[in-house]
């Protein structure tokens, strides 16, 4: 079995792309040498010291890489150490969605207050453009759901947004592409 570019999930701007290049790994290992005959595995990586790619390589497996995926999440503040809301704005003008999405960040900022909630810089999305339409993205962070929907309820319920932008919201994301 070969896999040839390994490095493309592990480099996605995504708190679990180390997570979907281990497991990509794992199972195409795992489907090596199911027949009579036992098999090999090829990767093809330009990060062959990452702890994911070693992790799957190495006998030692799974327990490896869970510990250091889980001290650089504790570390990152991502879950399961933290709540993760995913705020995604979009719109045909590239302007109003990064007015829209700035507003937004100061605003629940003021909301918050000196609580625990982290912020995120208002950023492209790994996507920036999809179908015709410009997408920013927001990151808020915090050790409990609540600390992080209570502000941002008030937020959304009075935030004018403008004309043709539109936002989703992703509460416990699993994935911020």
């Amino acid at each position: 079995v070969g896999v040839l570019s390994a490095d493309t999930s592990l480099h996605m701007p995504d708190f679990r792309a180390a997570e979907r290049t281990y497991q990509l790994l794992a199972q195409v290992s795992g489907r090596a040498g199911r027949a009579e005959l036992p098999g090999e595995v090829f990767v093809q990586t330009y990060s062959p010291d990452h702890f994911a790619v070693r992790a799957a390589a190495s006998d030692e497996g799974f327990e490896a890489f869970a510990a250091q995926e889980l001290a650089d999440r504790r570390e990152g503040a991502y879950p399961p150490y933290t709540h993760l809301v995913c705020l995604t704005f979009r719109g045909e003008s590239e302007e109003r969605v990064r007015f829209a999405a700035e507003r937004c960040a100061r605003e629940v900022s003021a909301a918050a207050g000196s609580s625990a909630l982290q912020i995120s810089e208002v950023c492209p999305a790994p996507l920036a453009r999809a179908k015709g339409l410009y997408r920013y993205q927001l990151l808020l962070r915090a050790p409990t759901t609540r600390a992080v929907t209570r502000p941002l309820r008030g937020v959304l319920a009075k935030l004018p947004l403008p004309a043709g932008v539109s936002i989703a919201v992703d509460v416990d994301a699993l994935s911020i592409v």
